[in-house]
């Protein structure tokens, strides 16, 4: 019997180490965290959000085998002992997924990502020149598909087995997930299967797709205070598509551009946290705008009615 065809509390809630996730549905499994467990520089596996479009596969390390096929030379399969012996990469990196939450829950999570770099296994595959494009194919009974532009898979997408120092849990994609890193989590392939390289003539129109991230924040606690507690800054984290965080700024009511304290670098794929006191509050206050500007100079503004 599949684990999500199961009550919550048992195999389920094995899986699920905080109870504090709020479970939206059982088949396919979906969680969320609230934003209040979120509010850190690297996200606990425990807190991570789910978001599945399939049953949970019964799988293992010693049952996982990775194929690459398609429009290479050299087609490969590998295990995952293989992979273990492959030369290890790691990166913090921002996983966002769809229908990224609201202002009490959210989908977001920020992790120290390690594994193998595709780059290694398309070169070991000698990738042909008319190869273009990458169907991701997921383990299962219903497998998924999602198509990854080859440029994209060469330049940082990695096969990650840990994630913050630990083995990758089954219910985030493990034995071995895909990372594309600066591309919205629909595309981090979970309990990958398959990658099949295809030409842009053979490539579906899905293939043509743009995944990548918009410059977006979240903030953590603008509740407590707009409800008078201005004795705390207002806390948030902001992302880009894989360019890093260069700036982030706030105004009230339309007011002058006042620069937030910005925390240590993660790296350009990470999520930057960011945070701003006013000393006289923003109770008082109706309108927020926040500007944030990636270091490529690329800027995005949002506002809240407050």
């Amino acid at each position: 019997m599949s684990l999500e065809t199961l009550p919550f509390t048992s195999p389920i809630q094995s899986l699920v180490k905080d109870n504090r996730l709020r479970q939206r549905s059982t088949h396919p499994l979906i969680l969320d965290p609230p934003l209040a467990i979120l509010d850190a520089a690297v996200t606990n596996i425990e807190h991570f959000f789910a978001r599945n479009r399939q049953l949970i596969p019964d799988l293992s390390p010693a049952s996982w085998e990775l194929t690459i096929d398609g429009l290479v030379r050299h087609p490969l399969v590998i295990d995952y002992d293989d992979l273990l012996h492959k030369p290890v990469s790691s990166f913090f990196a921002v996983l966002i997924g769809r229908d990224d939450g609201n202002d009490r829950y959210a989908a977001i999570a920020n992790a120290e990502w390690i594994g193998v770099p595709v780059a290694l296994l398309l070169e070991a595959a000698g990738v042909k020149p008319q190869a273009a494009f990458a169907a991701c194919w997921s383990y299962g009974e219903q497998p998924l598909v999602r198509y990854v532009p080859l440029a994209k898979l060469w330049h940082d997408a990695m096969l990650a087995y840990a994630v913050n120092g630990q083995p990758l849990p089954t219910l985030h994609g493990g034995p071995v997930r895909l990372v594309v890193p600066g591309w919205a989590g629909a595309y981090w392939m979970k309990w990958i299967e398959r990658i099949t390289l295809l030409s842009a003539e053979a490539a579906p129109p899905a293939a043509h797709g743009d995944g990548s991230l918009a410059i977006d924040c979240r903030l953590f606690n603008l509740s407590e205070v707009l409800q008078g507690d201005n004795h705390q800054p207002l806390r948030g984290v902001a992302w880009s598509a894989g360019q890093g965080i260069a700036r982030v700024a706030l105004a009230l009511d339309d007011g002058p551009w006042h620069a937030a304290t910005l925390a240590s670098d993660l790296g350009p794929r990470a999520w930057r946290q960011f945070s701003y006191y006013n000393p006289a509050g923003i109770s008082a206050s109706r309108r927020l705008a926040v500007q944030i500007t990636d270091n490529t100079g690329q800027t995005a503004v949002y506002h809240w009615l407050l």
